[in-house]
């Protein structure tokens, strides 16, 4: 079976891309993605971890393969912060926060410069959720709700999960010049992060354009394929 031999062989390795802030202009962080050549997409892979009861060890084994990589490029002394998926199960799983502390006391790693990113294409029980999500606030990680906008699941979760960082879905930028609904949303967002001390990251920066726009609106942090594609670590 491909899952196992994904997970027992290690066969995959990540690509990063740069979180920047727009107003210094400054890069304050990357975002680990995973990949595979051994199936056609990440979304695949981990559906058929899932099918297979094996989505914890797939998702832990990224975490970690992940922040080693970066960890040895020297990144997170050059750019200290590390943003990685994660999925609600993971998060809820006993022995996760064994797993995390693991990884930090082994590395030397400050638990800040960890933030996982809530992957919220899976449904878990919210109340254990929150419990386990503040359980690692307390221990110093950071959390961010990605692809805010996507779906009404993500209000809930900035309400309820106080997130240190929310993730603006890319569908905001798409026509963003001639959307005066969007640059009032946008406006409105970044009103809500500075009075709740969450930080706002819009996605899916293509054009000079909509980056001009969300610069002029006060937003402070970007990524996209304007500011840098996924690659590999140099």
């Amino acid at each position: 079976m491909p899952i196992n031999s994904i997970i027992k062989h290690d066969e995959f390795f990540h690509h990063y891309q740069p979180i920047y802030d727009i107003q210094d202009w400054k890069v304050v962080g990357y975002e680990g993605l995973f990949r595979t050549r051994a199936l056609s997409t990440p979304e695949i892979t981990f559906n058929i971890a899932k099918k297979n009861k094996k989505l914890y060890e797939l998702d832990s084994r990224s975490i970690h393969k992940a922040s080693q990589t970066f960890l040895k490029a020297g990144y997170f002394n050059r750019y200290r912060n590390l943003f990685i998926n994660v999925f609600p199960s993971t998060i809820i799983n006993p022995k996760f926060r064994t797993f995390i502390q693991q990884i930090i006391n082994e590395n030397a790693i400050k638990s800040q410069q960890l933030i996982f990113e809530l992957n919220e294409n899976e449904e878990v029980n919210y109340d254990i959720l929150k419990k386990s999500i503040s359980d690692l606030k307390n221990l110093g990680f950071l959390i961010a709700i990605d692809d805010f906008g996507k779906g009404l699941s993500s209000i809930k979760s900035i309400v309820e999960l106080q997130a240190d960082f929310i993730k603006l879905d890319r569908f905001f930028l798409e026509d963003l010049r001639n959307s005066e609904q969007k640059k009032d949303f946008i406006s409105y967002l970044l009103h809500f992060c500075h009075k709740f001390n969450s930080k706002l990251i819009v996605e899916g920066v293509e054009d000079n354009a909509s980056l001009a726009i969300i610069k002029s609106l006060g937003v402070q942090y970007a990524q996209g394929y304007l500011l840098g594609r996924p690659e590999l670590l140099s």
